[in-house]
């Protein structure tokens, strides 16, 4: 569906493996609860298949039938009707009543739901009060982002990019060009696309999926649990709370300071000072498994690439002499994050720094100020 992409970052958009011992720190928490956990009563207009003439007046002589199917299954009647006002925060259950009473004339081509989640799912959800835009919708592969432009889920091309650019803390979202409505941005914070609300987003994840968390550092982001200093808690504890309550808090002590980290707000919080940082979860990411043009292109590099043990090392060429990528000092990017992306067989990939737009182009081996256009030789060593 896409092509072409670019990334939006954080401030400091250096990321850490490694966990500090210090949390007390005055970063107020930028993405709010008002934030994450958007309003019930939205304007978004859920899109549905069944809604013009004849069709429309099927499911009008159908009313009494699904409102019966309402009350055992609790499904929406307004999707049905195609005017649910609550979209993807609607509590009740999106799918097509014709297809639970199995008289759905249209079959596979209907546009309405025809997924049926299993009682334990349903459950869990209402239990916990997530709603459907809250809870990880389940896939055969590891991942995989869909959009909707309003007649059903399709997939995005590439969408290991999404998938790569996700997997940083640092990243806020991501903009693809060449969609059918052109280029959108996508909030990965709200799991949205920004300034159109006809297009939805989401991104469908196996049960095997493996979740971090970070948090919001002075310079970076940090893991839970992740290399070097002691960690309070682990990313995989921090897991298990939320999937047992995704509006709840997990509380711990460092010292003699008490914290408190909040799912609702994504946050976590210094109680005695009232502090707070920023809190992701992302999942860690996995390769593409997709084949295709990607895989024989992938194959025939690995089949023309002599074996070593050395690690490749991209660099730029400076004015006596060549320097390697760091994501540090302001560069959003390291040596390791292009060799990934060129594993890939990406034609470019974006980065920044010092918040100044640049382009890596590896067809050409050069990297491109997207401002001044000035370009400098780039190599893999």
């Amino acid at each position: 569906m896409a092509s072409n992409y670019r990334e939006d970052s954080d401030e400091g958009s250096q990321q850490s493996s490694e966990s500090c011992s210090d949390f007390s720190d005055s970063d107020t928490a930028t993405d709010s609860a008002s934030d994450t956990e958007a309003a019930a009563h939205t304007s978004g207009t859920e899109a549905a298949g069944h809604t013009s003439g004849t069709e429309a007046a099927g499911h009008t002589s159908g009313t009494e039938a699904a409102a019966h199917t309402s009350a055992k299954r609790n499904v929406c009647t307004h999707y049905n009707r195609g005017n649910c006002r609550f979209g993807d925060k609607c509590r009740k259950e999106h799918i097509c009543s014709y297809f639970l009473k199995g008289s759905c004339k249209y079959g596979a081509g209907c546009n309405l739901n025809h997924n049926l989640p299993s009682s334990s799912s349903r459950h869990s959800r209402r239990d916990s009060g997530a709603s459907s835009a809250d809870a990880d919708e389940e896939c055969d592969g590891p991942y995989r982002w869909q959009l909707n432009f309003g007649k059903g889920w399709e997939n995005v091309t590439h969408d290991h990019i999404l998938e790569a650019q996700y997997s940083l803390p640092n990243t806020k979202g991501i903009t693809i060009y060449n969609t059918n409505a052109g280029a959108i941005s996508i909030d990965f914070t709200k799991m949205k696309v920004l300034k159109k609300k006809n297009i939805k987003v989401r991104r469908m994840s196996s049960k095997d999926t493996k979740w971090l968390w970070f948090y919001r550092g002075n310079h970076c982001w940090y893991q839970y649990g992740g290399k070097g200093k002691t960690s309070p808690i682990e990313s995989s504890e921090l897991e298990t709370e939320y999937q047992n309550n995704q509006r709840g808090s997990v509380k711990l002590s460092i010292d003699s300071a008490q914290y408190e980290i909040s799912f609702k707000g994504m946050c976590q919080t210094n109680v005695s000072t009232g502090n707070k940082r920023r809190v992701r979860r992302r999942p860690k990411y996995e390769a593409s498994q997709s084949g295709g043009l990607q895989a024989i292109t992938s194959h025939i590099k690995n089949l023309l690439t002599s074996p070593t043990n050395k690690t490749p090392v991209w660099q730029f060429k400076g004015r006596s002499q060549w320097y390697t990528f760091n994501n540090t000092g302001g560069c959003s990017v390291s040596s390791a994050d292009i060799e990934r992306c060129y594993q890939q067989s990406q034609v470019t990939m974006p980065f920044t720094v010092n918040h100044d737009a640049y382009t890596l182009d590896f067809a050409n081996m050069r990297q491109v100020n997207q401002n001044t256009k000035a370009e400098r030789k780039i190599r893999r060593a």
